[in-house]
């Protein structure tokens, strides 16, 4: 697989990402060694630690930066904030943990999760703080994790467009509804599935897949 360009970031990627699921036997370290290790010999180059940011950060940490690092906020944590202060606060604040677990200075995306929409004060202090942290180079890129209504998900994309990259569930409906909201702005398109193909023929830039799958996906193509 080619390296593709990544909506309006201007990175070229390769469109298999690998998100930090476990399963299988053994402990939760001895199955993450294991997909660590096999990712470090495949050609994919991020890893969402979106499921255990403290457990992937322990083997992120002995390999330097051979994988980019993408994290999702917790859903809905903008809606435990009294204020826009809060939210930014809490936006802040995970940031931080996540920066500590993984030890780097920065992530490669940050994702703000969305379900049930947050006012605008809240919106807005999250936004603030991940422009905030983008410019300080504490985030690579600003993305949008849309997994509640798809109606209501289009709608506060126009109100905000602060997003460089979007993270969308494989639904038709949600895909239906987005995918032209994300091209018409240039964002960049990455789909949760569990074969590239599911995602790239929805028109995604890059699929997300478990990581057992990405691994195993590219071990039958090389066969």
């Amino acid at each position: 697989m080619q390296r593709t360009l990544l909506g309006r970031t201007n990175r070229y990627v390769y469109p298999i990402w690998a998100r930090g699921n476990l399963s299988g036997s053994g402990s939760a370290e001895e199955r993450a060694e294991r997909l660590m290790d096999a990712l470090l010999q495949s050609p994919i180059e991020t890893l969402d630690i979106t499921p255990a940011p403290a457990l992937w950060g322990r083997f992120l940490r002995e390999v330097a930066h051979a994988l980019q690092v993408a994290v999702a906020s917790p859903i809905n944590l903008l809606l435990q904030a009294s204020d826009a202060r809060v939210a930014a606060n809490l936006v802040q604040s995970h940031l931080i943990e996540t920066l500590c677990a993984v030890g780097r200075e920065r992530v490669d995306y940050y994702f703000l999760s969305l379900h049930e929409l947050p006012s605008e004060s809240q919106l807005s202090g999250a936004l603030e703080a991940l422009e905030l942290a983008r410019q300080e180079g504490q985030i690579g890129a600003v993305g949008l994790a849309a997994w509640g209504d798809p109606l209501a998900m289009l709608a506060l994309w126009r109100a905000h467009d602060a997003f460089e990259v979007a993270l969308l569930p494989r639904e038709p409906n949600a895909l239906q509804t987005l995918l032209p909201e994300a091209r018409a702005r240039r964002t960049g398109i990455i789909v949760h599935a569990d074969a590239p193909d599911e995602a790239f023929q929805h028109g995604a830039q890059v699929a997300l897949l478990p990581a057992s799958l990405a691994v195993e996906h590219l071990r039958k193509a090389n066969e």
